[in-house]
């Protein structure tokens, strides 16, 4: 058995240590924190969120924003946005471009990330959540690619947790997590990684978004800077029997 055979049973692994995740936290989209979310926006066992277009909003745009920067600083320009009255389709689409480049100071870049969001907004015109909705996964996510400023990961973010579709998330911790434990090659591709993930799991929403989760937080623990910590030990001590195969770039 290879190494990358054992994918579901790191799943696994990270599961039992640190539980049920509850991402994409939402925070915003109804003034604060839901009612059945902790005071960070994460929703532990509870699959059905996003429940509207508004929440859904909300995650593809932290998506655009946690591009290059961390996820207190996308709460911030969130939580900007929010108190500046501009967190909606109208506000992101009418309001003023520096108001908006403003409000998302904290998470760097701003100016970019401000046409980014403008660029996905006047796309949920013509194709709003509802449209999308009867499309199929890879039509979608080639039609979230061809956005300006929406690359495959964040593309597969807005697959994964505000559309609810089952395509897996490839981030930095995955890939020095994979890399560091030689499951992978340091220049392996994004749709390389991808593609070992999808293909010894079940395309299982829940298990995607869980484990997705699961590794950034792993990743957050060990990996967020050198030198990094003994994650890869851990999980190999606890998951791993036979040989690598590395997966390379391509």
């Amino acid at each position: 058995m290879t190494l990358q055979a054992n994918i579901p049973l790191i799943y696994q692994t990270l599961l039992k240590a640190y539980g049920s995740q509850g991402w994409w936290p939402i925070s915003f989209a109804d003034g604060g924190p839901l009612q059945d979310c902790d005071s960070r926006g994460y929703h532990p066992g509870d699959y059905d969120i996003p429940l509207d277009d508004t929440q859904k909003l909300e995650i593809a745009v932290g998506a655009i924003l946690t591009q290059n920067t961390n996820w207190n600083n996308v709460v911030s320009a969130m939580a900007s946005l929010a108190s500046a009255n501009l967190f909606s389709m109208q506000g992101l689409l009418h309001g003023k471009i520096e108001q908006i480049a403003l409000a998302i100071k904290s998470a760097g870049y701003y100016n970019q990330k401000t046409q980014y969001i403008r660029n996905f907004v006047c796309f949920l015109q013509g194709f709003p959540f509802k449209k999308l909705e009867g499309e199929s996964t890879e039509t979608v996510r080639k039609m979230l690619l061809d956005i300006k400023g929406i690359g495959p990961e964040t593309a597969d973010c807005i697959l994964l947790y505000a559309l609810k579709r089952p395509s897996f998330v490839i981030d930095t911790y995955t890939r020095r997590i994979l890399s560091r434990m030689g499951m992978i090659s340091e220049t392996a591709s994004y749709h390389s990684i991808k593609k070992l993930f999808e293909s010894f799991l079940e395309k299982d929403l829940v298990v995607f978004q869980e484990y997705h989760a699961l590794l950034v937080h792993h990743g957050k623990h060990y990996y967020s800077r050198k030198p990094y910590g003994n994650g890869d030990q851990i999980l190999r001590s606890q998951s791993f029997c036979g040989n690598s195969e590395e997966v390379t770039a391509s």
